[in-house]
């Protein structure tokens, strides 16, 4: 039971940060309908950005972090400016296709930045573990935990309650009617942008403190993407849920069937995932469906 327990904590620390990736993916899709590959490369960037700033740079970790965040917003506005913004108006297949598009051009560069090694950010968070009724916790990965669930909070609390996120809401339902009250929607589609890339940069931040800084890591967008179809691409409280619940998928799968097959069951949990919300309810556990009648 202790071991069922210990995995149990584990997964739901893991997940909390698969949510936090799924979270930046239901930022853009709530405002611009279009599923995003591409914050997988920017978790990544700003994992590398902040091991440059802290590492060779030697900055102090605060300041580390606020060039990060910088630096990651930059890279989505970015984004959306050069490729997206010009497919406004155009199939939606098409901009998710450019945003696999997106995600090949950075994976290249960022191959190549760290040349098949890891990088590890020098010490910034406790590395100790507690001990709590015969349960072990990893401390960078309980602060790396926290660290999601509050900002997933400030997330819920911007969009109701800030200007900026009603227009989002505003946008989401309906573009035309939106401008028709005077909201500039490409205006809104920029920061929408900007803001899931930093949520995506201090995903890439918490993951990479735990993992370091690999070649692998750009493949956790396809983990949010999973959390954010599996949760409903609407809803932030359907990315935490389906983080949280891969998470411990992950886990409790490998811990239990690993020693049975030989290995590798965590690495397709996040598939089974997939396939197995896409084929009973496409549209996420609090996903909205959507009739059109012809």
């Amino acid at each position: 039971m202790l071991d069922f327990l210990q995995l149990l904590i584990m997964g739901l620390m893991e997940g909390g940060l698969y949510a936090l990736i799924g979270a930046a993916v239901v930022l853009v899709y709530k405002s611009t309908q279009v599923a995003s590959l591409a914050h997988g490369q920017i978790l990544a960037f700003g994992a590398f950005f902040f091991y440059l700033f802290l590492g060779p740079a030697g900055l102090p970790w605060p300041i580390a972090l606020i060039l990060t965040l910088l630096a990651s917003g930059l890279m989505g506005f970015v984004i959306e400016r050069v490729t997206l913004r010009r497919l406004i108006g155009q199939p939606l297949f098409a901009s998710f296709l450019v945003t696999f598009a997106v995600f090949m051009f950075f994976d290249g560069i960022f191959q190549l930045l760290i040349k098949g090694q890891s990088h590890s950010f020098p010490h910034f968070l406790p590395k100790g573990v507690l001990h709590f009724g015969g349960l072990n916790l990893p401390q960078t990965q309980l602060v790396s935990f926290v660290t999601a669930l509050v900002l997933f909070g400030l997330l819920a609390l911007f969009f109701q309650y800030t200007k900026v996120g009603l227009g989002l809401r505003a946008s989401a339902e309906d573009h035309q009617l939106a401008q028709s009250t005077g909201i500039s929607v490409r205006q809104i589609f920029s920061i929408i942008w900007v803001i899931s890339a930093i949520v995506a940069g201090v995903g890439g931040i918490a993951t990479a403190s735990i993992t370091d800084v690999h070649y692998s890591l750009p493949a956790l967008g396809i983990k949010g993407l999973t959390v954010a179809l599996f949760g409903g691409l609407e809803s932030l409280p359907g990315a935490l849920l389906g983080g949280l619940l891969l998470g411990i998928l992950e886990n409790v799968s490998a811990g239990y069937l690993d020693p049975i097959v030989g290995g590798g069951v965590k690495e397709v949990a996040a598939y089974v995932m997939l396939l197995l919300i896409l084929l009973f309810r496409p549209y996420g556990l609090f996903g909205l469906v959507r009739i059109e009648r012809i």
